[in-house]
């Protein structure tokens, strides 16, 4: 298939959900589940999955315990349809693609229905059980209908419409908690509704086009609106409704659409959590957040719940956040550090926490510039824990060659600096009661220089290993004799 053709299917999988699931099954990437138990079963299968590198699809139909004709779909962002190639040419591809100018966001376009609103469920028939909300893991708190949602709410000061993803635990029939972080642009806003003595309207969508899914779960700037930077990616507007209760506008084709109001904590809360979490523990616990009220809930035929709980980030199919690399390679560039050879997060450390910088050193000094801006750049601000600085002969996507970098090429005690007082949150494992009992979601940072020490580099032992060119020129005139260079 020509790339220009496969651009095309992309770009439509992307913009409507029910389009990439006709697609998915097309490209035999579909895996359809009959009859799964929502309790910890659907998560096994799940989990599962990601074993493989490029996981199935997973389409969940006939779920106990909820309408028989909703559904639930899952690796929606990680088969190889929609991935692609995970190396450091995905990186240079992505920052290639920004530097050609992002898209010119385009505004979302109200429309005055859609499938969105075929079902009206208000008063007393609202109910948030008619819908999957599988209890993913054994140790989760409770249901969760909302891994991969959309959170939106409107700025009482400004106007501005912020789209986030939170998660959201199912209480009862009509009460729900989103879990936000604090800082988070969800949490600033429903701040200052608090402040007024008001609750914060909102609107929460459990299905939806994957482009949306994916701008949901990226912090950009205060003021953007995450639905003009969707519309700008497909080349078209994301259509819209205005809530009749809110005024927020819901995507028209959303498969679920909840209308509620974030009360103030003081009027009434429910115990959140615990839940597993992407560091692959549950560390923010339980604790006191926001009650948060449906009054009416909205959906199409036959709606499709997107899933897409945390798992530990040592999975095969959890992948390396290609986007993050490239912004942090961008602010390398932006803040002028020189011959910069890659960027890259290691899979272990999921989309945060170990973030490796390849450098062509030019002068003493160099690394530890790469170093600090790597760690306190604004992509790589939030809850980070190591950055590894090496030289660019190391194969940064090979966790094994940065390994052996740091156990070659660094000294702990002279070529390492830690910082204190940096922002984390409450999924951080490593911060203790008494911090978290006391707000103070702060951690240190490790940067680690594993590279020849500059003022000595040229003395430092050489490697030993046969030269790439050489070794490809011999696998050139041996490869038709020798089957394990045929594979």
């Amino acid at each position: 298939m020509n790339a220009s053709r496969l651009n095309d299917e992309k770009t439509a999988a992307i913009g409507d959900l029910r389009e990439f699931l006709r697609i998915s099954e097309a490209k035999g990437e579909l895996q359809v589940i009959e009859g799964a138990d929502p309790h910890h079963e659907m998560g096994a299968i799940y989990e599962l999955s990601l074993e493989n590198l490029y996981p199935p699809v997973l389409l969940f139909k006939g779920i106990k315990g909820c309408d028989p004709s909703a559904r639930v779909i899952m690796n929606v962002r990680t088969s190889k349809f929609m991935v692609g190639d995970l190396d450091l040419h995905a990186v240079e591809e992505y920052r290639l693609r920004r530097r050609e100018g992002a898209p010119e966001p385009i505004p979302p376009r109200l429309v005055d229905s859609g499938p969105v609103l075929d079902n009206v469920i208000e008063g007393g028939d609202v109910d948030i059980y008619r819908f999957p909300h599988p209890i993913w893991h054994a140790e989760d708190g409770g249901p969760y209908p909302g891994t991969e949602c959309l959170v939106i709410m409107r700025d009482p000061d400004s106007e501005w419409i912020n789209v986030g993803t939170y998660r959201i635990q199912a209480h009862d029939s009509n009460t729900i908690t989103i879990f936000t972080e604090p800082g988070k642009h969800g949490d600033v806003i429903r701040r200052k509704y608090w402040a007024r003595g008001e609750a914060c309207p909102v609107v929460v969508c459990l299905g939806q086009a994957p482009v949306l899914g994916g701008v949901g779960r990226v912090a950009h700037g205060p003021g953007v609106c995450e639905l003009d930077i969707a519309g700008g990616q497909l080349g078209r507007a994301i259509e819209v409704v205005a809530g009749p209760l809110t005024g927020i506008p819901i995507p028209a084709d959303a498969e679920i659409a909840l209308e509620a109001r974030i009360l103030p904590p003081e009027e009434e809360t429910r115990v959140e959590g615990p839940f597993g979490e992407w560091p692959g523990y549950y560390a923010s616990g339980a604790r006191d957040e926001p009650a948060v009220k449906i009054d009416v809930i909205y959906h199409r035929e036959d709606p499709i719940i997107i899933g897409q709980p945390p798992v530990r980030p040592t999975l095969p199919g959890r992948h390396t956040h290609i986007g993050g690399a490239a912004a942090i390679w961008d602010a390398l560039d932006a803040a002028g550090v020189p011959e910069i050879r890659g960027v890259w997060k290691l899979a272990a450390g999921g989309s945060r926490f170990i973030n490796v910088i390849a450098i062509r050193q030019l002068h003493a000094g160099h690394a530890k510039m790469a170093g600090l801006v790597a760690t306190g750049c604004g992509p790589a601000g939030f809850m980070g824990r190591m950055t590894i600085v090496v030289d660019e002969d190391i194969d940064i996507t090979d966790s094994s060659e940065v390994m052996w970098a740091m156990a070659t090429r660094w000294d702990p005690k002279t070529q390492t600096d830690i910082i204190d007082g940096c922002w984390s949150g409450n999924l951080d494992p490593t911060l203790s009661p008494e911090k978290r009992a006391a707000g103070n979601l702060t951690n240190s940072r490790i940067i680690i220089y594993a590279v020849r020490p500059f003022h000595w580099k040229d003395d430092f032992p050489k490697v030993n290993m046969v030269s790439r060119e050489y070794a490809e020129e011999v696998a050139s005139k041996w490869k038709d004799k020798l089957r394990f260079l045929q594979d």
